[in-house]
Protein backbone atom coordinates (compact mmCIF):
# COMPACT_ATOMS: atom_id res chain seq x y z
CA UNK A 1 0.00 0.00 0.00
CA UNK A 2 1.20 3.20 -0.77
CA UNK A 3 1.13 6.28 1.40
CA UNK A 4 0.97 9.84 -0.54
CA UNK A 5 3.01 13.09 1.45
CA UNK A 6 0.57 15.26 -1.04
CA UNK A 7 -1.61 15.88 1.74
CA UNK A 8 1.32 17.00 4.26
CA UNK A 9 3.16 19.09 1.39
CA UNK A 10 0.13 21.04 0.95
CA UNK A 11 -0.71 21.85 4.92
CA UNK A 12 3.07 22.96 5.25
CA UNK A 13 3.11 24.99 1.68
CA UNK A 14 0.01 26.92 3.06
CA UNK A 15 1.30 27.44 6.38
CA UNK A 16 4.37 28.67 5.02
CA UNK A 17 2.20 30.95 3.08
CA UNK A 18 -0.06 32.05 5.69
CA UNK A 19 3.08 32.81 7.64
CA UNK A 20 4.21 35.36 5.22
CA UNK A 21 0.86 37.03 4.50
CA UNK A 22 0.89 37.21 8.61
CA UNK A 23 4.68 38.82 9.10
CA UNK A 24 3.91 41.26 6.66
CA UNK A 25 0.79 42.03 7.60
CA UNK A 26 2.41 42.94 11.51
CA UNK A 27 5.08 45.14 9.42
CA UNK A 28 2.22 47.43 7.77
CA UNK A 29 0.41 47.54 10.52
CA UNK A 30 3.34 48.37 13.27
CA UNK A 31 4.12 51.18 10.26
CA UNK A 32 0.51 52.71 10.12
CA UNK A 33 0.68 52.47 14.25
CA UNK A 34 3.76 54.60 13.93
CA UNK A 35 2.23 56.96 11.52
CA UNK A 36 -0.20 57.93 13.44
CA UNK A 37 1.85 58.50 16.49
CA UNK A 38 5.16 59.11 15.30
CA UNK A 39 6.24 60.16 18.89
CA UNK A 40 4.97 57.24 20.93
CA UNK A 41 7.80 54.75 22.00
CA UNK A 42 5.75 51.87 21.68
CA UNK A 43 4.67 52.36 18.17
CA UNK A 44 8.50 53.02 16.93
CA UNK A 45 9.63 49.92 19.27
CA UNK A 46 6.74 47.60 17.55
CA UNK A 47 7.99 48.51 14.06
CA UNK A 48 11.76 48.03 14.30
CA UNK A 49 10.98 44.82 16.04
CA UNK A 50 8.61 43.65 13.66
CA UNK A 51 10.59 43.75 10.18
CA UNK A 52 13.54 41.97 11.44
CA UNK A 53 11.29 39.45 12.96
CA UNK A 54 8.97 39.66 9.94
CA UNK A 55 11.72 39.19 7.50
CA UNK A 56 12.72 36.61 9.43
CA UNK A 57 9.65 34.34 9.18
CA UNK A 58 8.93 35.66 5.78
CA UNK A 59 12.40 34.33 4.40
CA UNK A 60 12.26 31.37 6.31
CA UNK A 61 8.44 30.15 4.93
CA UNK A 62 9.70 31.62 1.31
CA UNK A 63 12.76 29.09 1.53
CA UNK A 64 10.23 26.49 2.64
CA UNK A 65 7.70 26.99 -0.32
CA UNK A 66 10.50 27.08 -2.82
CA UNK A 67 12.42 23.56 -1.37
CA UNK A 68 9.23 21.70 -1.37
CA UNK A 69 7.99 22.92 -4.63
CA UNK A 70 11.14 22.66 -6.57
CA UNK A 71 13.97 20.05 -4.77
CA UNK A 72 10.97 17.64 -3.35
CA UNK A 73 12.49 14.52 -1.64
CA UNK A 74 12.09 12.43 -4.57
CA UNK A 75 14.48 14.66 -6.07
CA UNK A 76 18.28 15.07 -5.37
CA UNK A 77 18.38 17.82 -2.75
CA UNK A 78 19.36 21.41 -2.79
CA UNK A 79 22.00 22.88 -3.48
CA UNK A 80 24.48 22.79 -0.29
CA UNK A 81 25.52 26.65 -0.87
CA UNK A 82 21.59 28.31 0.09
CA UNK A 83 21.91 26.54 3.60
CA UNK A 84 24.59 28.48 4.65
CA UNK A 85 23.45 31.63 3.09
CA UNK A 86 20.05 30.96 4.69
CA UNK A 87 21.76 30.80 8.15
CA UNK A 88 23.62 33.25 7.74
CA UNK A 89 20.43 35.41 7.18
CA UNK A 90 18.65 34.41 9.57
CA UNK A 91 21.41 34.71 12.40
CA UNK A 92 21.64 38.66 10.84
CA UNK A 93 17.77 38.81 11.82
CA UNK A 94 18.01 37.33 15.06
CA UNK A 95 20.62 39.68 16.00
CA UNK A 96 18.70 42.49 14.74
CA UNK A 97 15.55 41.54 16.91
CA UNK A 98 17.84 41.02 19.98
CA UNK A 99 19.25 44.59 19.34
CA UNK A 100 16.27 46.00 18.90
CA UNK A 101 14.96 45.09 22.07
CA UNK A 102 18.27 45.87 24.31
CA UNK A 103 17.71 49.10 22.76
CA UNK A 104 14.48 49.75 23.96
CA UNK A 105 14.54 48.06 26.87
CA UNK A 106 17.57 50.78 27.56
CA UNK A 107 15.27 53.19 26.28
CA UNK A 108 12.60 52.36 28.33
CA UNK A 109 13.95 52.45 31.39
CA UNK A 110 15.34 56.01 30.72
CA UNK A 111 11.93 57.09 29.56
CA UNK A 112 10.07 56.06 32.79
CA UNK A 113 12.51 57.99 34.87
CA UNK A 114 11.85 60.88 32.76
CA UNK A 115 8.45 60.12 32.43
CA UNK A 116 8.08 59.88 36.45
CA UNK A 117 10.18 63.20 36.43
CA UNK A 118 7.33 64.91 34.33
CA UNK A 119 4.56 63.47 36.46
CA UNK A 120 6.16 64.76 39.30
CA UNK A 121 6.63 68.04 37.84
CA UNK A 122 3.23 67.96 36.77
CA UNK A 123 1.93 67.41 40.12
CA UNK A 124 4.69 70.13 41.76
CA UNK A 125 2.81 72.42 39.27
CA UNK A 126 -0.36 71.58 40.05
CA UNK A 127 0.16 72.04 43.94
CA UNK A 128 1.56 75.12 43.78
CA UNK A 129 -0.98 76.73 41.38
CA UNK A 130 -3.38 75.38 44.22
CA UNK A 131 -1.32 76.39 46.87
CA UNK A 132 -1.16 80.20 45.27
CA UNK A 133 -4.82 80.32 44.13
CA UNK A 134 -5.71 79.01 48.28
CA UNK A 135 -2.39 81.81 49.16
CA UNK A 136 -4.77 84.25 47.65
CA UNK A 137 -8.43 83.50 48.48
CA UNK A 138 -6.75 83.39 52.21
CA UNK A 139 -4.76 86.82 51.79
CA UNK A 140 -8.38 88.38 50.87
CA UNK A 141 -10.01 86.54 53.35
CA UNK A 142 -7.58 88.23 56.13
CA UNK A 143 -8.08 91.42 54.23
CA UNK A 144 -12.07 91.43 54.50
CA UNK A 145 -11.61 90.33 57.99
CA UNK A 146 -9.03 93.29 59.12
CA UNK A 147 -11.23 95.83 57.17
CA UNK A 148 -14.31 94.25 59.00
CA UNK A 149 -12.25 94.99 61.76
CA UNK A 150 -11.25 98.07 61.23
CA UNK A 151 -14.74 99.31 60.02
CA UNK A 152 -16.07 98.04 63.65
CA UNK A 153 -13.88 99.72 65.59
CA UNK A 154 -14.25 102.71 64.03
CA UNK A 155 -17.96 102.60 64.18
CA UNK A 156 -17.00 101.71 67.96
CA UNK A 157 -14.94 104.71 67.67
CA UNK A 158 -17.94 106.45 66.00
CA UNK A 159 -20.69 105.31 68.61
CA UNK A 160 -18.19 106.18 71.76
CA UNK A 161 -17.97 109.70 70.69
CA UNK A 162 -21.50 110.53 70.00
CA UNK A 163 -22.51 108.42 73.32
CA UNK A 164 -20.79 110.84 74.94
CA UNK A 165 -22.54 113.84 73.25
CA UNK A 166 -25.97 112.33 73.37
CA UNK A 167 -25.35 112.01 77.35
CA UNK A 168 -24.59 115.79 77.83
CA UNK A 169 -27.19 116.50 75.19
CA UNK A 170 -30.23 114.17 76.99
CA UNK A 171 -28.96 115.89 80.41
CA UNK A 172 -29.26 119.11 79.56
CA UNK A 173 -32.48 119.12 77.23
CA UNK A 174 -34.64 116.73 79.59
CA UNK A 175 -34.95 119.45 82.69
CA UNK A 176 -35.92 122.07 80.06
CA UNK A 177 -38.27 119.28 78.89
CA UNK A 178 -39.90 118.74 81.87
CA UNK A 179 -40.12 122.22 82.92
CA UNK A 180 -42.34 123.02 79.57
CA UNK A 181 -44.82 119.61 80.19
CA UNK A 182 -45.14 120.25 83.95
CA UNK A 183 -46.25 124.39 82.77
CA UNK A 184 -48.43 123.17 80.11
CA UNK A 185 -50.25 120.81 82.30
CA UNK A 186 -50.85 123.56 84.82
CA UNK A 187 -52.08 125.64 81.69
CA UNK A 188 -54.44 123.00 80.62
CA UNK A 189 -56.19 122.74 83.90
CA UNK A 190 -57.21 126.89 83.40
CA UNK A 191 -58.48 126.20 80.30
CA UNK A 192 -61.70 124.62 79.04
CA UNK A 193 -61.35 121.54 76.87
CA UNK A 194 -63.28 122.50 73.82
CA UNK A 195 -61.58 125.68 73.78
CA UNK A 196 -58.66 126.88 71.04
CA UNK A 197 -56.39 127.33 73.55
CA UNK A 198 -56.74 124.05 75.22
CA UNK A 199 -55.91 122.01 71.68
CA UNK A 200 -52.64 124.59 71.77
CA UNK A 201 -51.76 123.37 75.10
CA UNK A 202 -52.28 119.74 74.07
CA UNK A 203 -50.03 120.32 70.50
CA UNK A 204 -47.07 121.57 73.09
CA UNK A 205 -47.68 118.69 75.58
CA UNK A 206 -48.02 116.25 72.34
CA UNK A 207 -44.72 117.55 71.16
CA UNK A 208 -42.91 118.10 74.61
CA UNK A 209 -43.49 114.10 75.03
CA UNK A 210 -42.22 113.14 71.54
CA UNK A 211 -38.86 115.43 72.46
CA UNK A 212 -38.76 113.45 75.93
CA UNK A 213 -39.14 110.34 74.33
CA UNK A 214 -36.04 111.22 71.72
CA UNK A 215 -33.98 112.07 75.08
CA UNK A 216 -34.75 109.09 76.66
CA UNK A 217 -33.96 107.37 73.62
CA UNK A 218 -30.22 109.45 73.79
CA UNK A 219 -29.86 108.28 77.05
CA UNK A 220 -30.24 104.65 76.27
CA UNK A 221 -27.75 105.19 73.53
CA UNK A 222 -25.62 106.80 75.50
CA UNK A 223 -25.73 104.42 78.56
CA UNK A 224 -23.69 101.17 78.01
CA UNK A 225 -24.44 99.08 81.40
CA UNK A 226 -23.36 95.44 81.66
CA UNK A 227 -25.55 93.04 80.91
CA UNK A 228 -27.69 91.33 83.44
CA UNK A 229 -27.75 87.79 81.73
CA UNK A 230 -29.65 85.12 83.10
CA UNK A 231 -30.48 81.57 81.72
CA UNK A 232 -33.20 82.67 78.93
CA UNK A 233 -35.37 81.02 76.58
CA UNK A 234 -34.80 82.93 73.25
CA UNK A 235 -37.80 81.38 71.34
CA UNK A 236 -39.96 82.65 74.87
CA UNK A 237 -38.20 86.09 73.83
CA UNK A 238 -39.46 85.80 70.44
CA UNK A 239 -42.76 84.79 70.86
CA UNK A 240 -43.26 88.42 73.80
CA UNK A 241 -41.87 89.96 71.29
CA UNK A 242 -44.54 89.00 68.43
CA UNK A 243 -46.90 89.72 71.28
CA UNK A 244 -45.75 93.24 71.56
CA UNK A 245 -46.35 94.14 68.09
CA UNK A 246 -49.77 92.28 67.55
CA UNK A 247 -51.67 95.14 67.05
CA UNK A 248 -50.16 97.01 64.72
CA UNK A 249 -49.58 93.78 62.63
CA UNK A 250 -53.25 92.82 62.86
CA UNK A 251 -53.93 96.30 62.46
CA UNK A 252 -51.77 96.29 58.91
CA UNK A 253 -52.86 92.94 58.13
CA UNK A 254 -49.35 90.96 57.92
CA UNK A 255 -48.71 87.82 58.64
CA UNK A 256 -45.81 86.57 61.10
CA UNK A 257 -44.47 83.10 60.15
CA UNK A 258 -41.74 81.38 62.85
CA UNK A 259 -39.77 78.53 61.95
CA UNK A 260 -37.66 77.71 65.51
CA UNK A 261 -35.24 75.28 65.74
CA UNK A 262 -35.75 72.58 68.55
CA UNK A 263 -32.33 72.19 69.10
CA UNK A 264 -32.11 75.73 70.24
CA UNK A 265 -31.61 75.12 74.37
CA UNK A 266 -32.01 78.30 76.92
CA UNK A 267 -29.02 80.35 76.99
CA UNK A 268 -27.92 83.19 79.25
CA UNK A 269 -28.21 86.46 78.21
CA UNK A 270 -29.60 89.97 79.19
CA UNK A 271 -33.22 88.98 78.44
CA UNK A 272 -35.06 92.71 78.85
CA UNK A 273 -32.46 93.68 76.08
CA UNK A 274 -32.65 91.16 74.00
CA UNK A 275 -36.26 92.14 73.85
CA UNK A 276 -35.93 95.20 73.28
CA UNK A 277 -33.59 94.49 70.00
CA UNK A 278 -36.26 91.70 68.66
CA UNK A 279 -39.17 94.46 69.20
CA UNK A 280 -37.08 97.08 66.70
CA UNK A 281 -36.07 94.65 64.28
CA UNK A 282 -40.12 93.72 63.78
CA UNK A 283 -41.60 97.23 64.17
CA UNK A 284 -39.27 97.89 61.44
CA UNK A 285 -39.58 95.08 59.19
CA UNK A 286 -44.07 96.39 59.50
CA UNK A 287 -42.48 99.70 58.51
CA UNK A 288 -40.92 98.49 55.84
CA UNK A 289 -43.60 95.57 54.50
CA UNK A 290 -47.17 98.61 54.71
CA UNK A 291 -50.04 96.25 54.21
CA UNK A 292 -50.28 92.80 53.70
CA UNK A 293 -46.89 91.65 54.13
CA UNK A 294 -44.70 88.84 55.35
CA UNK A 295 -42.60 88.77 58.14
CA UNK A 296 -40.51 85.50 58.47
CA UNK A 297 -39.12 84.92 62.23
CA UNK A 298 -36.09 81.71 62.16
CA UNK A 299 -33.65 80.56 64.57
CA UNK A 300 -30.65 78.01 63.90
CA UNK A 301 -28.17 76.39 65.87
CA UNK A 302 -24.79 76.51 64.59
CA UNK A 303 -23.76 73.64 67.08
CA UNK A 304 -19.71 73.87 66.08
CA UNK A 305 -19.67 77.22 66.49
CA UNK A 306 -21.78 77.45 69.76
CA UNK A 307 -23.53 80.40 68.39
CA UNK A 308 -27.31 80.73 67.64
CA UNK A 309 -28.83 82.37 64.32
CA UNK A 310 -31.78 84.86 64.67
CA UNK A 311 -32.91 85.72 61.40
CA UNK A 312 -35.71 88.38 60.77
CA UNK A 313 -36.80 88.70 57.18
CA UNK A 314 -39.54 90.64 55.39
CA UNK A 315 -40.81 91.74 52.18
CA UNK A 316 -40.66 95.23 52.04
CA UNK A 317 -39.44 97.78 50.20
CA UNK A 318 -35.64 96.91 51.34
CA UNK A 319 -32.79 99.11 52.00
CA UNK A 320 -30.34 101.29 49.02
CA UNK A 321 -26.98 99.82 49.17
CA UNK A 322 -25.79 103.29 49.33
CA UNK A 323 -27.74 103.05 53.09
CA UNK A 324 -26.42 99.25 54.16
CA UNK A 325 -23.43 101.02 55.41
CA UNK A 326 -24.53 103.42 57.87
CA UNK A 327 -27.82 101.69 58.69
CA UNK A 328 -26.54 101.06 62.01
CA UNK A 329 -24.97 104.72 62.59
CA UNK A 330 -26.63 106.88 65.32
CA UNK A 331 -29.80 109.41 63.99
CA UNK A 332 -29.26 107.83 60.20
CA UNK A 333 -32.87 106.71 59.09
CA UNK A 334 -34.84 106.32 56.11
CA UNK A 335 -38.31 106.74 57.53
CA UNK A 336 -39.88 110.15 56.72
CA UNK A 337 -39.24 112.95 58.89
CA UNK A 338 -40.97 112.53 62.06
CA UNK A 339 -41.32 108.42 62.13
CA UNK A 340 -38.13 108.32 63.71
CA UNK A 341 -35.02 109.23 65.32
CA UNK A 342 -32.47 107.26 63.80
CA UNK A 343 -31.30 105.45 66.85
CA UNK A 344 -33.42 102.24 67.44
CA UNK A 345 -30.68 100.19 65.28
CA UNK A 346 -27.87 101.45 66.72
CA UNK A 347 -29.28 101.03 70.28
CA UNK A 348 -29.98 97.39 69.05
CA UNK A 349 -26.63 97.07 67.67
CA UNK A 350 -25.02 97.71 71.10
CA UNK A 351 -26.77 95.81 73.00
CA UNK A 352 -25.95 92.85 70.89
CA UNK A 353 -22.45 93.83 70.98
CA UNK A 354 -22.45 93.96 74.74
CA UNK A 355 -23.82 90.14 74.56
CA UNK A 356 -20.94 89.32 72.73
CA UNK A 357 -22.74 89.08 69.69
CA UNK A 358 -23.27 90.49 66.12
CA UNK A 359 -25.92 91.48 63.89
CA UNK A 360 -25.94 91.63 60.48
CA UNK A 361 -27.94 92.97 57.25
CA UNK A 362 -29.07 91.99 54.20
CA UNK A 363 -31.26 94.03 51.76
CA UNK A 364 -31.97 94.20 48.00
CA UNK A 365 -34.54 97.82 47.47
CA UNK A 366 -38.33 95.84 46.34
CA UNK A 367 -37.29 92.58 47.50
CA UNK A 368 -37.31 92.90 51.49
CA UNK A 369 -34.33 92.41 54.17
CA UNK A 370 -32.91 89.93 55.95
CA UNK A 371 -31.81 91.08 59.85
CA UNK A 372 -29.18 88.20 61.27
CA UNK A 373 -28.67 88.04 65.39
CA UNK A 374 -25.83 86.15 65.98
CA UNK A 375 -26.03 85.27 69.38
CA UNK A 376 -23.06 83.33 71.56
CA UNK A 377 -24.28 80.08 73.28
CA UNK A 378 -23.23 80.76 76.80
CA UNK A 379 -23.21 78.81 80.05
CA UNK A 380 -23.74 79.10 83.68
CA UNK A 381 -20.15 78.93 83.90
CA UNK A 382 -19.00 81.61 81.43
CA UNK A 383 -22.20 83.80 81.25
CA UNK A 384 -19.78 86.72 80.84
CA UNK A 385 -18.72 85.39 77.99
CA UNK A 386 -17.83 82.85 75.26
CA UNK A 387 -18.33 79.64 75.06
Amino acid sequence: MTVTAIPILLVDIIGSALMIVFSLLAIVYARRLNQRDPENLAGIFLLWLSVPLGTLFTLRSAGYILEATFFPAAQPPAPEYLSPLIDGITMLLLVGAASVILFFSRTWNMFRVVFTERNMLRRTRKELIDLNRTLKERVQERTDTLLNHEKQMARADRLASIGQLSSGIAHEINNPLGVIQGYTQLLMRDEDPGSQRYEDLQVILKHAKNCKAIVEDLRSFAKRSLPEKTETSIHDVIHDAILFVQNRVRKQNIRIDTCLDDAVVPMYMDEKKIRQVLVNLVMNACQAVGENGVIEIQTKLDAPARQVHIRVADDGCGIEKKDIERIFDPFFTTKPTGEGTGLGLAVSYGIIRNNGGEILVSSEPGWGSVFTVILPVLTAGNASGYS
